[in-house]
């Protein structure tokens, strides 16, 4: 386990970023989860930190937030991020966020090993989220509950209807006491995957139209920057070949006349081979390794280079 720089304000790094931009120096703020916060890699070998490596008058201020839906990285810019100057914007929604945004619990934990065997102690706790109403926007959660969700409370609440919940009931009692945290993360991260993949299928999907509301807010509010719509895709898409489906979506949302570009990654993991492209996600955590981030960092550079060539000199 790494441990982390934070700087005084909760962003994950290795150095202080002022409100306003220093002369002669461009900067992007960006937003994720933890494949972008970073999870499992030191700071450096994040892709924020590779471009800003890569190219001198380039600062990127990584706001990511692990466990976060695209509803909250929206609150992370309305709150606090939107008081840091920036000349260009990076929203990157995992494939999975698009389930996040439709829940009102988030999940959190730490990895540790019993008996030669990795554990994972998982909690849930209440989250804001959004709903819509005849094409607004509502925030709900607000101020957040601060109690935490037993796990078997939260295997029903997210989804109880569903097959998989309704199996996972019958199975619940017999998986032994120190073992449940980790079987319900399971259970979750499976749901939440096959869910996402439905979620793209139509373009009315409910969990779509809130996921497109999110994303056009963001737009709308950071006054005409370059904003930089970054899909990220799981292992099943470039090591499984799942269809990308969540990319027709996010496509839609491509309009350079308003400055917003979406930038697919996926054929910078595929151009590899594909031991490689199994060696961008960790064997036992789906999370991005450095080589992984690299190659999302080679897909940046390319769209910056291509929409914003000013923004790397």
């Amino acid at each position: 386990m790494y441990l982390h720089r934070t700087n005084s304000i909760g962003m994950r790094a290795d150095k202080e970023y002022p409100l306003k931009s220093p002369i002669g120096r461009r900067r992007i703020a960006l937003f994720g989860d933890s494949y972008t916060a970073g999870h499992g890699v030191t700071n450096r070998d994040r892709f924020s930190d590779i471009l800003e490596q890569s190219h001198p008058n380039l600062d990127v201020m990584n706001f990511a937030l692990s466990g976060s839906g695209t509803d909250q990285q929206l609150l992370i810019y309305e709150t606090f991020a939107k008081e840091f100057e920036a000349d260009a914007y990076i929203l990157a929604p995992y494939f999975s966020d698009i389930q996040r945004i439709v829940t009102d619990v988030c999940q959190f934990g730490s990895r540790t090993r019993v008996g030669g065997i990795n554990v994972v102690d998982v909690f849930f706790r209440h989250k804001p989220y959004f709903t819509l109403d005849d094409g607004d926007l509502i925030l709900h959660n607000q101020p957040v509950p601060k109690e935490i969700i037993s796990e078997k409370e939260t295997s029903s609440r997210l989804g109880a209807a569903s097959e998989r919940a309704l199996v996972y009931e019958k199975i619940y009692p017999l998986i032994p006491r120190w073992m449940r945290r980790s079987a319900v993360s399971s259970m979750v991260s499976r749901a939440l995957m096959g869910d996402a993949q439905e979620s793209f299928e139509s373009e009315d999907s409910p969990s779509w139209q809130l996921m497109r509301a999110i994303i056009e807010r963001f737009i709308r509010q950071v006054g005409g920057k370059p904003t930089f719509i970054v899909p990220l895709p799981s292992n099943r898409h470039f090591v499984r070949d799942l269809k990308p489906l969540y990319l027709v979506r996010y496509a839609k949302l491509h309009d350079p006349a308003k400055d917003c570009f979406v930038v697919d990654v996926l054929p910078y993991f595929k151009q590899l081979p594909r031991k490689k492209r199994i060696e961008c996600v960790f064997a036992d955590d789906v999370h991005y390794t450095s080589l992984g981030h690299r190659v999302v960092a080679e897909a940046l550079t390319d769209a910056l280079e291509e929409h914003c060539p000013a923004m790397l000199r």
